[in-house]
């Protein structure tokens, strides 16, 4: 039973040409605004809101109101920007007459935005260069507004999004017809209609800080003085927002030197009084360095000194051992001369027994000065002679 009502209800399926309601006429009027000879009218059509602008019921069969009407239509047709109110079309409507059919925009005008509250700074900043932009692009299509106001900016998803509106007293220089004077007072200037006047009070209005406000000043002076474009204002207005950047960057970038210089001039300081320590401490090294070298030469100088002197004595000694080898080998001759070697044959000694001998070493001993001469005649001669004789038998 189920799967027979599922069958002969389908939840999901192609919608068929015939099912789709093509409706081109428009419905569910209701009048949003109607001042001096227009009248704006939000309608229905194809399933969304469209606003048609219209003349008011005591004007639709004026010839010249519904050029003006035409006029705006084609004016407000060659503008295609994202800030600019779109046009689609110019139809006559039942009821309404002659209508230009343009976007339904869903938001507050920058009047009521303005009377809301207190806004950033930086939001207000937002508002006024989307403004710049719109304008910029409406006078390069060489197209003047001619009526701007805060009621003629309409901003969007809480002033994120602008659309500048309200064509009908705009101009061009291709369009001969209709040049009267337009605008609204507070915001026209003295000679008459100027985007830029206009423009300079707005931007009063929106309190973008006190640097913008010689530029307010210069939209707003006489026409001599004023403005020439708003490529200008823009360019300028960008200039003093950046200023306090700018110059937050550079006192930043002042500190930041000063920073440096004193960590340089305190680097320097440490710098020359760790020089000044090293200074000292190599020349107390040196010092050192000096005084051991004196040292090391002074003790060089004795070891010099003192090799010399060991040397000297060598050499003394050496001249001494060969003068006393040379006195011993006189002494040796001597004694053979006395015949000394027969006096230990003990025949020879009985038979020279009365040779005065023992005075003969001694004065040998008493004229010898050296010592060791005089040791090596006792143990050479007399202490060998003396034994001799003790052994000698005496008859």
């Amino acid at each position: 039973m189920l799967k027979e009502e599922l069958d002969k209800e389908p939840t999901s399926y192609f919608i068929k040409e015939e099912e789709c309601i093509h409706d081109a006429h428009f419905s569910e009027f209701s009048v949003i605004a109607s001042s001096g000879y227009s009248q704006l009218t939000r309608a229905k059509r194809h399933g969304r809101w469209w606003m048609l602008k219209g003349l008011k019921d005591e004007y639709r069969q004026d010839a010249i109101y519904q050029v003006l009407l035409q006029k705006e239509y084609e004016i407000t047709s060659q503008l295609q920007h994202p800030m600019v109110v779109s046009v689609f079309s110019m139809e006559e409507i039942e009821d309404l007459g002659l209508c230009i059919v343009m976007e339904w925009i869903e938001g507050v005008t920058l009047k009521e935005w303005l009377a809301q509250g207190k806004h950033s700074q930086k939001e207000r900043r937002h508002v006024a260069d989307m403004l710049l932009e719109a304008l910029t692009y409406v006078h390069s299509r060489q197209t003047k507004h001619r009526d701007l106001k805060p009621s003629n900016i309409i901003l969007t998803h809480d002033g994120a999004y602008l659309k500048l509106i309200d064509f009908g007293l705009s101009d061009t220089d291709s369009h001969t017809i209709l040049k009267a004077p337009a605008g609204t007072e507070g915001y026209m200037a003295p000679e008459g209609p100027s985007d830029i006047y206009s423009l300079g009070c707005i931007l009063r209005e929106l309190r973008l800080g006190w640097l913008s406000h010689w530029i307010v000043r210069k939209c707003c002076a006489p026409c001599h003085h004023r403005y020439t474009n708003i490529a200008t204002i823009q360019r300028d207005l960008h200039r003093c927002w950046q200023l306090p950047r700018q110059i937050l960057l550079m006192i930043s970038l002042a500190i930041l030197l000063t920073v440096i210089y004193l960590l340089l001039s305190q680097t320097q300081k440490r710098m020359q009084t760790v020089n000044a320590s090293l200074k000292v401490l190599k020349e107390e090294n040196n010092a050192k360095i000096n005084d051991e070298k004196a040292k090391t030469d002074t003790l060089q100088l004795q070891v010099k000194q003192i090799n010399e002197q060991r040397q000297s004595e060598q050499e003394a000694n050496s001249l001494r051992q060969n003068r006393i080898n040379e006195a011993k080998r006189k002494i040796d001759k001597q004694m053979q001369a006395y015949g000394i070697q027969q006096m230990f044959d003990t025949v020879t000694c009985r038979r020279n027994i009365t040779i005065p001998f023992l005075r003969i070493t001694d004065e040998l001993i008493r004229d010898t000065k050296e010592p060791e001469l005089k040791e090596y005649i006792q143990e050479r001669y007399r202490k060998p002679w003396m034994k001799r004789m003790s052994e000698l038998p005496f008859d």
